[in-house]
């Protein structure tokens, strides 16, 4: 699946956790990273979260 700018996203692998990080994607800085921003910030720093990333980490959650 493709991950465009606007898509909410979180991280693979994580559907039997009620609080996973859910981010906004802003913008792509390479050809295999995206520059996220995580809306819940405080999730994000618990799984160590940067904002950019590289797109086999993440899952979309809803499409823009």
């Amino acid at each position: 699946m493709n991950i465009n700018i606007g898509d909410l996203v979180t991280l693979k692998g994580l559907s039997q956790i009620n609080e996973k990080p859910i981010g906004l994607v802003k913008g792509a800085v390479g050809p295999m990273q995206l520059k996220v921003i995580w809306l819940n910030v405080d999730v994000a720093k618990r799984y160590a979260l940067k904002h950019i990333i590289k797109t086999k980490k993440l899952e979309v959650v809803s499409e823009a």
